[in-house]
C-alpha cells in the first residue's frame, strides 16, 4: 500500500481538494494500492498525536510557541507526522507528503517507483532562498528564509528507516522548526534526490523542464490576485473537472 498525505488548511480547502483530485485523475482505473488522506489538524488533535502550540497575530499570522518564529499553514509541522500515520496502517513501505498547493499531471505511481531503500527520505533538493522582495507569501503571511527551502513541500518517507522512526509525535510536537524543516533528524547522505519535474515551481524551476507536478508556492489561482499566474490553466482545468459532490463531500469532512 502506498500512502499519500496532503497538507490541509481550512483557509485553502479548495487547493487541497483539487490536489487530491489531480492525483486520482491520473491513476489507473480501479487502482486499489493507494491511500490518500489529508493532514488535518483538528483530526490529529482529536487523536492526541498533534498538540504543538501556536498563537495567531492580529494580522492572522501564525507563530510557533517553541521558537517564536512565523509559519504559514496549519500543517507546517504536522506534515512530519506522515511516517507515523503511514505506519499506523502498514509497518513498512513508503509514504508521501505533499503541500496542498500542488497539482499532479502524471500517474503518481511513477514517483513511488523512484523510491530507493538506502535513503531515509527523498525530495527535490532546491538551492533557492526567497529574495528580499518576496518577504510575504501569496496569502500575505511571512515567508521564512532558510537553507533547504521547499525541500519539505514534497517528501517521500522510507517508513523502515531508523532516522524516519525518530519522527514520532513527541519529536514533531516538541522540536524546533529548524530541526524538522532542515532535516536535522537525518543526515545529508540519507536524503535522496527526486527529479525536479515532480516539484516544478514556476519562476524557480527552469521552463525547460516538463512538469509532472506543479507547485504554486508563489501564488495559486484559488486566490483572486493570482488567478492569472503561470500555469494557472492546469489548476483551473482540474477545478472545472472536479465533480461537485467530490468537493462538497470533502468540505463537509
Amino acid at each position: 500500500m502506498k500512502h499519500i498525505f496532503i497538507g490541509h488548511d481550512p483557509r485553502e480547502s479548495l487547493a487541497s481538494i483539487v490536489c487530491k483530485y489531480s492525483i486520482i485523475s491520473n491513476l489507473p482505473v480501479n487502482e486499489e494500492d493507494i491511500s490518500i488522506q489529508f493532514i488535518n489538524k483538528k483530526e490529529l488533535q482529536h487523536q492526541n498525536v498533534y498538540y504543538r502550540k501556536a498563537f495567531i497575530s492580529e494580522k492572522g499570522q501564525y507563530f510557533d510557541t517553541i521558537d517564536s518564529k512565523p509559519f504559514s499553514t496549519e500543517f507546517a509541522f504536522s506534515r512530519f507526522l506522515t511516517p507515523g500515520l503511514g505506519r499506523m496502517q502498514h509497518k513498512d513501505g513508503w509514504a508521501l507528503f505533499v503541500d496542498s498547493d500542488f497539482v499532479f499531471l502524471e500517474n503518481i505511481n511513477k514517483l513511488f517507483d523512484l523510491a530507493d531503500d538506502k535513503y531515509s527520505v527523498m525530495c527535490v533538493k532546491f538551492n533557492w532562498v526567497p529574495p528580499e522582495d518576496e518577504r510575504y507569501k501569496m496569502d500575505n503571511v511571512i515567508q521564512t528564509r532558510y537553507t533547504k527551502k521547499l525541500w519539505s513541500s514534497l517528501m517521500l518517507f522510507n517508513l523502515n528507516h531508523p532516522d524516519v522512526k525518530k519522527l514520532d509525535h513527541k519529536a514533531v510536537n516538541l522540536s524546533t522548526g529548524s530541526y524538522l524543516h532542515k532535516f536535522k533528524w537525518t543526515t545529508n547522505n540519507n536524503i535522496g534526490s527526486l527529479p525536479v519535474e515532480w516539484n516544478f515551481v514556476p519562476s524557480v524551476t527552469t521552463k525547460a523542464v516538463q512538469p509532472k507536478a506543479i507547485h504554486y508556492t508563489k501564488g495559486g489561482p484559488w486566490f483572486e490576485e493570482y488567478k492569472d499566474c503561470d500555469y494557472a490553466a492546469a489548476w483551473i482545468d482540474y477545478l472545472n473537472s472536479v465533480p461537485k459532490n467530490f468537493i462538497l463531500n470533502h468540505l463537509m469532512e
